[in-house]
């Protein structure tokens, strides 16, 4: 899809509903994606604002800054981001923030301890199978079957859990009546697609 148009969905989301931190974070991601960098750091501020245990925007936002030639603001907000994705299990985009804080020579916070020994208490929510979701980073409650037929459904089955799933299907109602997307056509389908990928966190595993 063309960034401006891409650019245009999202903006008419966040602008229709303020308070929805998944527009403007596929508004942010948008921008970035454009090149776009200046453009980008407030959207992802405003996720923050209104989400900030939203790992991926602390990463996203330091990629942006730094872009913008906002490096020392850059260090700050992936630090942040690198101790809120480490307390919530989010090891994707933390690791992925820490990996930059290295090569920018700045300094990692220190991870929390290794996982529990397996003759500790089981955490609360684990069912056993070691499944941990992507999203909230919380073990157990995976879906019963895939939510849907194909690699995208597979994928949110293997990584995505019950809890998080369900939030996500009144915001995709919502993402196609803002949007007016008909889900008949492939470009419909596709910008459904990648707002769930980006609200559940799955743009490492897809």
């Amino acid at each position: 899809m063309d960034p401006n148009v891409r650019i245009q969905q999202f903006r008419q989301m966040a602008d229709a509903d303020p308070d929805n931190e998944l527009g403007h974070f596929s508004l942010g991601k948008a921008y970035l994606d454009a090149d776009r960098f200046v453009e980008a750091v407030p959207s992802f501020e405003r996720v923050l604002a209104l989400k900030p245990q939203f790992s991926k925007a602390y990463h996203l936002l330091g990629v942006a800054l730094d872009r913008a030639g906002r490096r020392d603001e850059a260090v700050t907000a992936l630090t942040k981001g690198v101790t809120v994705a480490d307390d919530q299990g989010d090891r994707m985009p933390r690791d992925a923030m820490a990996k930059l804080l290295r090569d920018w020579g700045a300094n990692v916070p220190a991870f929390k301890e290794a996982e529990q020994t397996s003759d500790a208490p089981a955490t609360a929510g684990d069912d056993g199978s070691g499944f941990k979701c992507i999203r909230c980073g919380q073990p157990g409650g995976k879906l019963p079957k895939p939510p849907f037929k194909g690699e995208l459904g597979e994928r949110v089955f293997e990584h995505i859990c019950s809890t998080c799933w369900r939030e996500w299907i009144p915001m995709g109602t919502k993402v196609i009546n803002e949007l007016g997307l008909v889900m008949a056509n492939k470009s419909g389908q596709d910008a459904y697609d990648q707002y769930m990928i980006e609200f559940l966190q799955m743009e490492e595993v897809v």
